[in-house]
């Protein structure tokens, strides 16, 4: 037995039954008796064969996760069919195994390899995963359009609707699948007790070769029968010598399901040098007009956004689809007579930054490319270029009256690679355009079973495209994701993270923001954790035309709560002055993710809260929703779930209906009106006055005040507040003790340059600032002994 531990974790193999265990600190079983198998073209084969005689070196390690240890196992078929290498290691600062898997071709013949299996521990093969007392699964989908599920044990599951699977992402199991007690992730997987209790994430934090999918089934009150798989392709080729990897997967133990899965998306981050920086606060075409958009179109919305929300922090103007005359040929159609550079060059003479969206894979029949080099194409099995499209079969009456058909591009051809590179040089660096949506992926380039270079996989074929789109368009301009972010982490910069529907009417607006599995608000809470650490979440446009003001701010909250990319998908002319306001009020993205506080309850989640830090003070903002449009609900929110002490006590703001909510200790009662959000402020009470919230932005204070301090030697409030030239905006003060005012006893109103301040409630104060000619006020409010305003 060969073993390497550290202050968390025993990992031990055994040469002679080619398993592997690993055992918790205090001797408590994580994995019993897992091996890694691999599916070729001869058929599974397994480390625990017969066949294989094994060799263990133990290392130690320095890298980017810091100090640790390796145990290096490599398997030698005596059959020299193929010989798989396995890698463990613990680094003595994180509470994680890695697991690295790969698989070489020892022949002088080229092996088929459509996946490998780095951790195989299922019950058919006497092998478990123990963790005890869990309740809750989550799960993930392939792509956006799959937020996945919080999935409760012992209930029967059903994968998640619309689309399904990735095309080129079938399981090779070898147990009963699908099954309504087999539980499948793509990525990763969450197993929870409870929201104080340990949690544990697992999942593959590379995936530049493989599409990463994990199964689960309960086989007791405390075992797991744990599958897990990186899947290649039908037709992937090891040539002899030539080695390929699984991706490396990670267990991955937290405190707290928060913790577990912050720490296994920051993993994540670190082993792909994640770009998490650049967020996109912009206009996007596409929600109102779909492919219907013109050149006209754009330029009335880059006017309006210039003049009325640039100020307040729009940048970007994104074309969507329907201006290219085909996919493949993008250049502009005639409703974009002026060209596509000359429209770039307009978007930044009104100070804004254009971007563009591409599916950059396809390519429709009648474009040049598939004229001219359809070698460049991804080939059927009888060797003519394979049709691409998402509909579910080639002999379906969508497929076949589909006009024109499309194809897809063969990344792996030397040729199309070219042509690829070119695309994105030309709109990048001649058109002048800064942020690229990729999309229509999951149906093209990732459907593929073999490609010209037959050692290619899907996820390698992906992840080649986004690397010469990278290098294309060098490294400060963005990409926006609309395929599995876990492929291409490392070269984009934000990914969309919800499904897709349409915005036809009001009640297809208000189920894409809460009422699927997948909309915003579960897509956001279910994949908080990624943002920041992987990438920058996207989880929708704001679109408010067809939503009553009630919903439309539930919307604009939510977006913005969720930290990414705040983009608007509404007709900018067409907005009535209220919902300009409440569009102003999430510019710029506060680039913070809120988390789900009712992560473990509901599979749509409605309760958000994110903890504001400042070098002025700290406080909550917590956006309660209320999804049902007829029902009212009574939301009762412990203290400690939020992070605050029960013991103290917590004033509260009402944001969207500008009133002081009242003192809270120990949990918070409150009721949502249908179809609507309460949002709050929550700030620790203290004995003077003190800053509880403004109306410039729904953070609240992130943005605007720069600084706040209570001056005690004066009885002086001091502030700095930062605002948009000829604009004005509120700051809320509580004062601790009642305010006692009759009429004639106290002023109205008490002026001062560029600012006035107002009694609006027993124990609140409204300080108008207006900004005319500059943009930050320096402010100061004198108090008397008992802390009421001075009337001098």
């Amino acid at each position: 037995m060969k073993a390497i531990s550290n202050r968390l974790f025993t990992v031990s193999f055994s040469p002679e039954t080619g398993k592997m265990d690993i055992l918790r600190h205090d001797g408590r079983i994580l994995l019993r008796q897992a091996a890694t198998r691999a599916n070729a073209g001869r058929g599974k084969t397994s480390t625990a064969d017969a066949v294989y005689a094994h060799t263990v070196a133990l290392n130690h390690v320095k890298d980017r996760f810091g100090n640790g240890k390796q145990l290096i196992r490599i398997s030698r078929d005596r059959t020299t069919m193929l010989d798989f290498r396995i890698t463990v290691t613990l680094y003595d600062g994180l509470n994680a195994v890695f697991i690295d898997s790969a698989c070489q071709n020892p022949s002088g013949k080229p092996v088929i390899i459509r996946s490998i299996e780095p951790v195989c521990a299922i019950s058919e093969i006497g092998a478990s995963l123990h963790w005890p007392s869990a309740e809750t699964v989550l799960t993930n989908g392939p792509m956006y359009y799959d937020a996945g599920t919080i999935h409760h044990l012992g209930d029967d599951f059903k994968e998640p609707q619309p689309y399904g699977p990735i095309k080129g992402g079938a399981l090779s199991p070898e147990f009963p699948y699908p099954s309504p007690k087999r539980i499948r992730s793509w990525w990763h997987a969450g197993l929870f007790g409870g929201y104080h209790r340990e949690a544990l994430v697992c999942g593959f934090i590379e995936n530049a070769t493989g599409l990463g999918q994990i199964v689960l089934g309960q086989t007791g009150s405390e075992d797991f029968s744990l599958f897990t798989e990186s899947v290649f392709a039908e037709g992937t080729e090891l040539g002899p010598g030539q080695m390929i990897s699984a991706g490396t997967f990670v267990f991955h133990v937290g405190p707290d399901p928060y913790a577990a899965l912050e720490g296994y998306a920051d993993i994540m981050g670190i082993a792909n040098n994640a770009r998490h920086h650049a967020i996109v606060n912009g206009w996007c075409s596409w929600f109102y007009t779909y492919e219907w958009i013109s050149e006209e179109e754009v330029l009335r919305n880059a006017v309006y956004a210039a003049r009325y929300l640039k100020p307040f922090g729009l940048e970007y103007v994104q074309i969507d689809e329907g201006f290219q005359r085909y996919h493949g040929e993008w250049e502009g159609n005639e409703r974009f007579p002026h060209g596509m550079k000359w429209l770039a060059d307009r978007i930044k003479d009104y100070g804004l930054k254009p971007g563009i969206w591409l599916a950059p894979f396809i390519i429709s029949e009648p474009t040049e490319v598939f004229r001219k080099h359809p070698d460049w194409l991804l080939q059927n099995a009888e060797g003519e270029p394979m049709r691409v499209g998402p509909w579910p079969s080639e002999e379906s009456e969508w497929a076949r009256n589909e006009v024109p058909k499309r194809y897809c591009l063969d990344i792996s051809h030397p040729e199309a690679q070219k042509w690829f590179y070119d695309l994105f040089d030309t709109v990048a660096n001649r058109w002048g355009y800064e942020m690229f949506k990729i999309d229509f992926v999951a149906w093209s380039v990732l459907s593929a079973q073999r490609y010209h270079d037959t050692a290619f996989t899907p996820a390698m074929a992906y992840r080649k495209g986004m690397q010469i789109i990278r290098d294309a368009i060098g490294p400060h301009k963005h990409i926006n994701d609309c395929g599995p972010g876990p492929v291409t982490v490392g070269l984009i910069d934000s990914m969309r993270i919800e499904l897709d529907q349409n915005y036809g009417f009001s009640e297809a607006a208000w189920k894409q923001y809460f009422l699927d599995a997948s909309s915003s608000a579960p897509a956001a809470a279910k994949r908080y954790g990624f943002h920041r650490r992987t990438w920058i979440n996207d989880a929708d446009h704001v679109c408010m035309q067809l939503l009553p003001l009630p919903q439309a701010q539930a919307a604009a909250t939510l977006i913005a709560l969720s930290g990414g990319n705040v983009i608007s998908g509404d007709r900018l002319a067409d907005l009535d002055p209220s919902r300009l306001e409440i569009l102003r009020k999430v510019f710029p993205s506060c680039g913070e993710a809120a988390r789900p506080i009712d992560l473990l309850d509901s599979d749509r989640h409605t309760i958000f809260a994110l903890r504001i830090r400042k070098s002025f003070g700290e406080w909550t903002v917590l956006g309660c929703f209320n999804p049902s449009l007829t029902e009212t609900v009574l939301k009762s929110i412990p203290l400690d779930r939020l992070g605050l002490s029960p013991k103290k006590t917590f004033i509260a703001y009402d944001f969207w209906m500008e009133r002081l909510f009242g003192e809270i200790t120990g949990s918070l009662e409150l009721t949502v009106q249908p179809g609507s959000v309460t949002l709050l402020a929550l700030h620790e009470k203290k004995a003077v006055p003190q800053v509880i919230s403004t109306d410039r932005h729904v953070l609240q204070g992130a943005f605007e005040t720069e600084d706040v301090r209570w001056i005690d030697a004066t009885g002086t409030l001091r502030g700095i507040s930062a605002g948009v030239r000829d604009s004005a905006y509120n700051v809320m003060i509580y004062q601790p003790e009642a305010i006692q005012w009759t009429q004639g006893g106290r002023s109205l109103y008490r002026d001062f340059d560029h600012y006035s301040v107002k009694p609006v409630g027993s124990h609140l104060l409204r300080v108008r600032l207006k900004f005319k000619e500059m943009e930050k006020i320096r402010w100061e409010i004198p108090f008397n002994r008992n802390f009421g305003l001075d009337a001098a």
